[in-house]
């Protein structure tokens, strides 16, 4: 009975404190909430022979460190504790979903990744110290993506949405494998969205309009409204394309850049050519234009002031 009543005692966590040195691993287990489920030995044993053999192996170890003071505070305990010594307590892990983030327990399950790999803080952990992973670390690992570095939106998209299925084998890295073209898209360039959009979000996009500089007015354009109907491809980029010539231009030459720029088209930098003391030099009783154009700014008349056409008759 009193080998049995031994290992009772042994059991305990308190006989695992009754050296000083174990105090912050005991008073931080007092304050999880492991300790009202669960004792030293539930995670820091195996079952079995073997692991009677272990413990009575490093208790010795221990007890020969205590009274040579070779040790390190606070002690680190390096024993592994397994996946099944979780599960005991834990059997539905491996269905888990995390509500911030896909972490797909059963896939690192599957890959022998121990739970205290990432949950290595739950019990003895140091006052505000994470009791799980932060997910930066998770390139100790994962390494980053090195192949598909995860930047931007894709830093917050989960597994699922780039590995359906939990195939991580062969995944496709173009950009269309997870988003749908439009149907009227630009053509020929579907493969090479960065030309146009950026990690941060599809919109805004920036297109390098080299043959159609967007100055000017042009710079405040929406995209829709040049190209009709979301049509990209083969849009003409003649003025009248977008704007309707009043009807006292009718007849007149399309290159508006001969009078207007990019700046409005008013006011119009046409250079008249002299008539008589109206235009040019000798322009002592200037006109409106609309009292020799009253219709069409390519057809003139006198008339409207004087007798004939040719005023110099008058």
């Amino acid at each position: 009975m009193g080998g049995l009543s031994l290992q009772v005692v042994n059991l305990q966590p308190e006989f695992c404190n009754s050296c000083h040195e174990m105090n912050f691993n005991y008073e931080s287990w007092q304050l999880s909430t492991h300790s009202q489920a669960a004792v030293c030995v539930d995670c820091h044993s195996e079952s079995g022979l073997r692991g009677l053999i272990r413990d009575n192996v490093r208790g010795a170890e221990e007890t020969a460190a205590h009274f040579s003071g070779n040790y390190v505070t606070p002690i680190q305990i390096k024993i592994q504790v397994t996946n099944d010594q979780c599960l005991a307590c834990h059997p539905e892990t491996r269905n888990l979903t995390d509500t911030t983030i896909d972490v797909k327990h059963s896939l690192h399950m599957d890959k022998n990744v121990l739970c205290v790999d990432c949950h290595n803080h739950l019990v003895h952990n140091q006052p505000n110290q994470l009791r799980v992973m932060a997910l930066d670390q998770c390139d100790t690992c994962h390494k980053k993506h090195a192949n598909f570095e995860l930047l931007g939106k894709h830093a917050i998209v989960t597994c699922e949405k780039c590995h359906p299925g939990g195939n991580y084998a062969g995944t496709n890295r173009n950009c269309e494998f997870c988003h749908k073209v439009s149907v009227n898209h630009i053509d020929g360039i579907v493969t090479d969205c960065d030309m146009c959009h950026n990690l941060t979000g599809w919109k805004p996009a920036k297109f390098d309009h080299t043959e159609f500089p967007l100055i000017e007015k042009h710079q405040s354009l929406k995209c829709y409204q040049y190209h009709v109907n979301r049509i990209y491809q083969g849009t003409a980029s003649a003025c009248v394309n977008c704007h309707k010539p009043p009807l006292n231009h009718a007849g007149m030459d399309t290159d508006c850049i001969q009078c207007h720029d990019i700046g409005g088209f008013e006011p119009a930098n046409f250079k008249h050519k002299s008539v008589g003391e109206h235009m040019g030099t000798r322009s002592e009783h200037r006109v409106l234009c609309i009292n020799c154009h009253p219709v069409r700014f390519n057809e003139a008349t006198c008339t409207g002031c004087h007798g004939s056409n040719n005023p110099v008759d008058d």
